[in-house]
């Protein structure tokens, strides 16, 4: 599925760069996508509000998921980012 749908590749893209959650999948079961990881089922997502939100507000979302599924902060994953010179988030860019 992501190999062929550059949409779907490209956000996936990225999600990995925002986070490291460890083995972090995504798959396109009906019109929902289920996110997996390591440890296992993290949170089903409609594909409409998939492809309607930023890479960022998909991070947050499987974020919140991820520790409510398994009692571990999520943002324990966030990539620091500590290689840029300005915050890739930040307004001011």
């Amino acid at each position: 599925m992501m190999g062929s749908d550059k949409e779907t590749y490209l956000k996936m893209v990225a999600i990995w760069s925002i986070t490291s959650i460890p083995d972090l999948k995504i798959k396109l079961i009906g019109d929902s996508f289920k996110v997996t990881c390591k440890f296992g089922f993290i949170v089903s997502m409609d594909a409409k509000l998939f492809y309607e939100i930023e890479p960022l507000e998909v991070v947050q979302l499987i974020e919140k998921s991820f520790t409510k599924q398994f009692g571990v902060e999520g943002l324990k994953y966030r990539n620091t980012f500590r290689g840029f010179k300005k915050n890739p988030f930040s307004s001011q860019n």
